[in-house]
C-alpha cells in the first residue's frame, strides 16, 4: 500500500475517533449555579403559584381568580414562548382577571415545572413531544376545573394552542395567537433524529442547549422585542429562572429530541374557536405573511398589527396587548365574554 495512502488512512481513522470516541470519554459537567426544582420554586415565593398535577407530571402554574361581579364568564390559559416560562404573562395578569379566570403555566423544559426523563414518565410515554403537551394542557385545564377557555398562546405556546382546539374543541372558547409560527416550525431543516439519538449527542445534546443561558439565549430574547432597550433586569431575571434548576440542559435537549410539530396543513378547518392573530413589528419578529395566512386559513378569526411592539407583547407593551384582547372579546370573541369593559381597566387608562 503506497505511504501516502496508508498517512490518508490514519487520517480518517483518528477524525473517526474524535467523531466517535472522544465524546463518549471526555467528562462532562453539570450546568453551574443550579439547584432541586423544589428550592427554586420554594425560592420563588410566589403565593399565587406551585406545581399542579396534570397527568403524568407537575406543571407549575400561576392562578389568578376572577375579579370581576358575579362567577367568572370565561377563563384564560396562557401559553409561553420557547424558551420563556408562565412569568412572562405577570404583567397582565390583573387585568385579564377582570375577565374570567386567568393561568398561566410552565412546559415540561422550561420554567419551573416538573422535568421527568421519558422513561419516568411511563412506558412509550414522551413527556415533552407535541401530543403530551396536548394531553397536559387538557389534563391542567380539567383539574382546575375552568370553562369556556381562551387560550393564549405566544410563539410555539400558540402553535400548541391550535394543537388543543383542534383536538379538544368543546374545551376552547376562543384563541389569541401571538408571533404564532404555525408553518414555520413545521418546516424542518435540522439533523436527522436518528443522529441526534446517537450516544455522542446524548452526551453533548445537553450541553449545546446552555448557550440558552448564554450570550444565545439572550439575543433569541431581545429579537423579540422593538426596542430591546425596555427590558428590565426583573423580565432578564423572570425568563431565565428555568435556567437554576437541575437537569434543565438535559430537559430542554429532550424537546428538541421531541421534534417539530405535525403539519398544521388542512387542518385548520377544524377549529371552531374565534381568533385574534396579532402580529409582531420587532425585527426578530415572526414574518408577517405567517400570521396573515394562519389568519386567512381559520375559520374566524382577526388579524390585528401591533404598533411599535415585538412577538412578546405581554412584556413589552402589555397595555396595548390587553386593549386589542378585550376589545376582541367584547366585539368578536366568546359570547360569554361579551360585555362591557370594566370601569378601570388597563385599556382605558393607559
Amino acid at each position: 500500500m503506497p505511504f501516502r495512502i496508508k498517512v490518508s488512512l490514519v487520517i480518517v481513522a483518528l477524525l473517526v475517533a474524535l467523531v466517535v470516541i472522544v465524546p463518549l470519554v471526555v467528562p462532562v459537567g453539570a450546568p453551574t449555579g443550579t439547584r432541586p426544582l423544589a428550592e427554586v420554586v420554594a425560592q420563588a415565593a410566589r403565593p399565587d403559584a406551585g406545581l399542579v398535577p396534570a397527568g403524568a407530571v407537575e406543571l407549575y402554574a400561576v392562578q389568578r381568580p376572577y375579579s370581576g361581579p358575579g362567577t367568572a364568564p370565561i377563563s384564560f390559559v396562557l401559553l409561553h414562548a420557547y424558551g420563556s416560562n408562565a412569568f412572562s404573562f405577570d404583567l397582565v395578569l390583573d387585568d385579564l382577571a377582570r375577565y374570567g379566570d386567568v393561568v398561566a403555566f410552565d412546559r415540561p423544559g422550561f420554567g419551573l415545572s416538573e422535568r421527568p426523563t421519558p422513561s419516568a414518565s411511563g412506558a412509550g410515554a414522551d413527556p415533552y413531544s407535541e401530543a403530551a403537551q396536548v394531553e397536559q394542557t387538557v389534563a391542567l385545564i380539567e383539574r382546575l376545573g375552568l370553562s369556556d377557555v381562551v387560550l393564549v398562546g405566544d410563539n410555539a405556546g400558540g402553535v400548541l394552542a391550535l394543537e388543543v382546539a383542534i383536538a379538544r374543541p368543546d374545551l376552547v372558547a376562543g384563541l389569541v395567537l401571538v408571533g404564532t409560527p404555525a408553518y414555520l416550525l413545521q418546516q424542518g431543516g435540522g439533523a436527522p433524529k436518528w443522529v441526534l439519538r446517537t450516544p455522542q449527542l446524548a452526551r453533548l445534546g445537553p450541553v449545546f442547549m446552555r448557550q440558552l443561558a448564554g450570550q444565545p439565549g439572550e439575543q433569541l430574547y431581545a429579537g423579540a422585542w422593538f426596542d430591546a432597550s425596555r427590558i428590565t433586569p426583573g423580565q432578564r431575571a423572570a425568563r431565565s429562572v428555568g435556567t437554576t434548576v437541575e437537569g434543565w440542559d438535559a430537559a430542554l435537549w429532550q424537546v428538541t429530541l421531541a421534534g417539530a410539530p405535525r403539519s398544521l396543513e388542512g387542518r385548520l378547518g377544524g377549529v371552531v374557536a374565534p381568533a385574534l392573530v396579532l402580529v409582531g413589528a420587532a425585527a426578530g419578529s415572526v414574518p408577517a405573511s405567517e400570521s396573515e395566512r394562519l389568519a386567512a386559513e381559520l375559520p374566524s378569526a382577526t388579524l390585528e398589527h401591533l404598533d411599535a411592539c415585538g412577538d412578546l407583547p405581554q412584556e413589552e407593551c402589555p397595555g396595548q396587548f390587553v386593549d386589542l384582547v378585550t376589545t376582541w372579546l367584547a366585539d368578536q370573541g366568546p359570547a360569554g365574554a361579551r360585555y362591557t369593559r370594566p370601569h378601570g381597566s388597563a385599556e382605558e387608562t393607559e
